[in-house]
């Protein structure tokens, strides 16, 4: 009886063990933290707990419609008046920001409700924040889709300048590609680069039933730059430091002495001038290597 009881035991370990195995074999790979699955708003505050130094920085965000289109943001729990695309805002990083989009070409009295989630903040010259700010993109393809009850997810990043393609775009195109079935975009255009916004759009609509600030989500702080206009062909010239006033400024005011050779100040006794030698510096201070 000991024998089979032994001989069981050993048994139920040896499950065990295979089954621990069999578990770590389905492992592929880490777990991405930002995924599609997150609520509106989770990843741009994950960054803010990152410890960026982000938080309070207002990121320039352009919003391009087709031609004719409207968009109106919320300010202090309203929609504003129509303003024409294409329209520039001011948007805290980690803050979901609602917008009202109508007058759509060939859908009269349609509108819609897109959310734009600013997760991280871009990098451009000082003093030329309005000139480059992130561009979204919404076409006239994705605004039907969302019209017909589709949900579109589009994804901004910022290449990764080691991988980009070296191709000159179109300021009034944004490139874009559609990940495959079963992929996440955002996982996705976290490998490609960096990314830096999400576009949500889809057919919600406000509702009675809505509690006070949940469809506008609590409307944080946006601020309104109008059309900006876009930078001057060929981008901006920014200069590496202030240019000298003089040339002969740049020349040295005192005579250069050869490397190793004696100071004028040789003759004087010690300690009024240091010991003259040819040495290099490395032979007088072996321990300062």
């Amino acid at each position: 009886m000991k024998h089979i009881r032994q001989q069981s035991i050993l048994l139920l370990a040896t499950l065990m063990v295979l089954a621990a195995s069999n578990v770590g074999r389905a492992q592929t790979g880490a777990v991405p933290l930002f995924t599609e699955r997150l609520a509106p708003g989770a990843i741009g505050q994950l960054q803010n707990i990152k410890g960026r130094g982000i938080p309070g920085y207002v990121q320039p965000v352009k919003l391009v419609l087709p031609e004719g289109t409207t968009i109106a943001p919320v300010v202090d729990g309203n929609f504003t008046e129509d303003m024409p695309a294409p329209q520039t805002f001011g948007c805290l990083i980690g803050a979901v920001y609602r917008f009202r989009i109508s007058q759509i070409p060939l859908q009269p009295g349609a509108e819609l409700f897109p959310t734009v989630e600013v997760i991280d903040r871009t990098y451009p010259p000082a003093g030329l924040e309005l000139q480059y700010p992130i561009p979204i993109h919404i076409t006239q393809e994705e605004l039907q889709f969302a019209l017909d009850g589709k949900f579109v997810t589009r994804v901004v990043y910022l290449e990764n300048p080691r991988t980009a393609i070296p191709n000159r775009y179109q300021p009034s195109f944004q490139p874009w590609f559609e990940v495959e079935a079963g992929q996440d975009p955002i996982v996705t255009a976290d490998v490609l680069g960096r990314p830096v916004a999400i576009l949500r759009l889809g057919s919600r609509r406000p509702t009675a039933d809505d509690l006070p600030g949940e469809f506008t989500y609590q409307s944080p702080p946006i601020q309104l730059f109008g059309n900006v206009p876009e930078p001057p062909e060929g981008g901006v010239q920014v200069p590496m430091g202030p240019a000298p006033t003089d040339a002969a400024a740049m020349q040295a005011r005192r005579a250069m002495m050869p490397q190793y050779a004696v100071p004028p100040t040789a003759g004087q006794p010690y300690p009024y001038a240091v010991p003259h030698t040819n040495m290099p510096p490395q032979a007088m201070y072996p321990s300062q290597r």
